[in-house]
C-alpha cells in the first residue's frame, strides 16, 4: 500500500489503491515528463495479474546536463517536485536513493476512466481531505545499475522468487540488483558477475522470453521454473538464505508461485527431477558452487580471496595490539604500541613476512622478535637524547 512514507507528514488514509486503468493514465502523463531529464527513465514491467497499485514506481539514470546546473550531478528534488505535480516529498539516506513524491488526485479525474464513484468513495473515507498518488523515483547510479534494476523489480513479485530459486540451489548465492554474488561468512561476498546475459544463461533462464512479456502469473512461474537448478520436489520457502516474506505480501504473486510449486511437486515423479538423488543436499550445494565459480571463470579469484582472509585471521590471532601491548607492557601508551607495531612490520616486509616468523618459530618466536624491536626503540631513543 502507497503511502508508508508519508504517515507522519500527511497521516493514514490518504493514499489509495490505485486501480489499473488510473495507474496506466497516470504513468502515460508522468514518465514522459521524466525522459525529458533524464536518458532513461522507465517503470518497471508490472505483474500480470495485478489490478491495483501502491504506488507508481519509475527508475531513472542519467540526468541530461541541460537540467544541471554548474556542479549538480543529479537533477534537484525540487524539479522533480515541481514536474512530477507533486505537494511534497520524502527523501531517504545516502544509501537509499529512492525520492517518495505525494502528487494529488485532482477532484473528478478518475470520472474519465468511469471510476467517479470510486474517487468518490476514497475520498469520503479520508474524511474530505486531499487524497495522494505516491510515486517513486529511484535514480540509479549507472545503465548496468537501471538494466539490472528493472529486471529484478520486473512483473511484481518474479525478481523475489528468481531470488528464491537461486537460494534453493545454494544458501550461499545471492542474486539481485547487485548480480550474482556468493556468501559465505565471515568471507566478504563474491561477486560471480553483473551481466544478466550470463546470469540468466547460467540460471538456464530465457532473456528473449522475459522480454517478450508474461499475460499470467502462472506463465511467469513457468518460465522461472525452467531453470535447470530448480526442483519443486525439494524447493523451500524458508529457512537458511531464504527471505521472510512480509504481512502485506500474505496474499500475493509469491504466495501463488509456492502453491504453484506444491503443485508442481505433487505432479512430478522422482525420477523425472534432474537433481543426483545419490548426493546430500550439502553435496549438491557444494557441487553447484563449484560449478559456478568455474562457469563465471572466478574460481582462482576466489580461491585467492579465501587465502587471504583465511592468512588475515592467522596474523590477528598472533600479532594485534592487545597481544602486542601485553608483551611490551606499554599498557595505554597507544603511540610506542603503534611504533612498535609499524617497526616489526617494517622489519620483516609487512604481514606475510610475520607469519613466516610464525610458522618457522611460533607465538614464541614472534614475541622474541617483538621484545628485540621495542629494545632497539628505547636504545636509539635513549642515544638520541644523549
Amino acid at each position: 500500500m502507497g503511502g508508508r512514507a508519508f504517515l507522519a507528514t500527511l497521516g493514514p488514509g490518504l493514499f489509495p489503491r490505485i486501480p489499473l486503468p488510473v495507474y496506466n493514465a497516470l504513468k502515460n502523463r508522468l514518465l514522459p515528463r521524466l525522459q525529458a531529464l533524464y536518458r532513461r527513465a522507465i517503470v518497471p514491467r508490472e505483474a500480470p495479474e495485478k489490478l491495483t497499485f501502491g504506488d507508481l514506481d519509475i527508475l531513472v539514470t542519467g540526468p541530461r546536463p541541460s537540467n544541471l546546473t554548474s556542479g549538480q550531478t543529479d537533477v534537484p528534488h525540487t524539479i522533480l517536485r515541481d514536474v512530477l505535480g507533486a505537494q511534497c516529498y520524502v527523501r531517504h539516506d545516502s544509501r537509499n536513493r529512492t525520492v517518495n513524491f505525494a502528487v494529488p488526485i485532482q477532484p473528478g479525474e478518475w470520472e474519465a476512466l468511469n471510476l467517479g464513484k470510486e474517487e468518490e468513495e476514497i475520498r469520503q473515507a479520508a474524511g474530505g481531505q486531499d487524497v495522494f498518488y505516491q510515486v517513486d523515483v529511484n535514480t540509479c547510479v549507472d545503465e548496468a545499475e537501471h538494466e539490472r534494476t528493472a529486471f529484478f523489480h520486473g512483473y511484481g513479485d518474479l525478481g523475489m522468487i528468481m531470488c528464491v530459486v537461486a537460494r534453493n540451489a545454494d544458501p550461499a548465492l545471492v542474486l539481485g540488483k547487485k548480480g550474482l554474488r556468493l556468501s559465505l561468512p565471515p568471507q566478504p561476498r563474491f561477486e560471480l558477475s553483473q551481466s544478466l546475459d550470463d546470469i540468466t544463461k547460467f540460471m538456464g533462464w530465457s532473456m528473449e522470453t522475459w522480454k517478450a512479456g508474461f499475460r499470467t502469473n502462472r506463465e511467469a512461474f513457468e518460465w522461472v521454473g525452467s531453470s535447470r537448478f530448480f526442483n519443486p520436489q525439494g524447493f523451500r520457502t524458508h529457512g537458511e538464505g531464504i527471505p521472510k516474506v512480509s504481512k502485506q505480501r500474505i496474499q500475493s504473486m509469491y504466495t501463488e508461485f509456492v502453491q504453484w510449486v506444491a503443485e508442481k511437486a505433487a505432479n512430478t515423479p522422482l525420477e523425472t527431477q534432474h537433481n543426483n538423488h545419490a548426493m546430500t543436499v550439502e553435496e549438491r550445494q557444494l557441487t553447484f558452487r563449484e560449478h559456478a565459480l568455474v562457469y563465471f571463470n572466478k574460481k582462482q579469484d576466489y580461491e585467492a580471496m579465501v587465502h587471504k582472509q583465511s592468512e588475515r585471521a592467522r596474523l590477528k590471532k598472533v600479532f594485534n595490539s592487545s597481544t602486542v601491548r601485553q608483551w611490551t607492557c606499554l599498557d595505554q601508551d597507544w603511540k610506542a604500541l603503534k611504533l612498535v607495531m609499524d617497526a616489526v612490520r617494517k622489519e620483516l616486509d609487512g604481514d606475510a613476512g610475520i607469519l613466516k616468523l610464525y610458522d618457522e618459530l611460533g607465538t614464541s618466536g614472534v614475541k622474541r622478535f617483538v621484545l628485540e624491536v621495542q629494545k632497539q626503540q628505547l636504545s636509539l631513543a635513549s642515544t638520541t637524547m644523549n
